[in-house]
């Protein structure tokens, strides 16, 4: 099987990091923050990705939970909230996707999903689960991925006063960028990736300050 070129997903950990560096460090330099707001979409759109091509959407799944689950007490340290950590937006994203691609039935449970995740305690909440579902139309309606995308952003800001979110729509152009330079990434690399960059961020504040 052909590996595909993983460029989008190494930018998109690149990304992450400086946006926590900057939730860590420099929490008041919203440069940071904007260059973040670059990352979730590149995510996003990976999980679409991988519920499309995943051979066992379950154990696909597994791994992402099982992440989740060992990060939520570093995330907690990192970040002093009791939020459940966006791994398990992703997973909650994934799942109303996958439904939405079964049938008619399940999309209800679909649509249920996307419903329950406004109450979710996760973080991006109910904005997180509709940006990876928007991005499941990437490949197959990007008129739908992207103008629902804007309307996503217009109404995140909206009900949260976080208008610098909005910023996360100058990610749409990288989704679907044919990238020159070629980036294979080991298989669990970013189960493994999450969890020890926030690990070492702990760390680093814990000797600083």
């Amino acid at each position: 099987m052909e590996r595909r070129n993983q460029m989008a997903a190494a930018l998109a950990a690149v990304l992450m990091v400086i946006d926590h560096i900057g939730a860590i460090f420099f929490p008041s330099q919203i440069i940071f923050r904007l260059i973040g707001r670059l990352s979730f979409p590149l995510f996003a759109y990976g999980i679409a990705q991988g519920v499309t091509y995943t051979s066992n959407f379950w154990r696909y799944m597994f791994r992402i939970l099982l992440a989740a689950v060992i990060s939520q007490p570093i995330y907690r340290m990192a970040f002093h909230h009791t939020d459940l950590n966006p791994l398990f937006t992703l997973c909650f994203g994934a799942v109303a996707l996958w439904l939405w691609r079964k049938g008619e039935k399940e999309r209800l449970l679909a649509g249920a999903f996307l419903i329950f995740s406004i109450w979710s305690k996760s973080s991006y909440s109910w904005y997180g689960v509709a940006t990876i579902f928007l991005y499941g139309f990437y490949d197959c309606a990007i008129g739908i991925s992207f103008y629902g995308q804007a309307i996503l952003q217009v109404a995140y800001g909206y009900f949260t006063g976080i208008w610098v979110q909005g910023f996360s729509l100058f990610a749409f152009p990288l989704v679907g960028k044919v990238w020159k330079r070629m980036v294979y990434l080991p298989k669990y690399f970013f189960y493994v990736f999450y969890p020890l960059h926030l690990l070492i961020l702990v760390a680093i504040r814990g000797v600083l300050y």
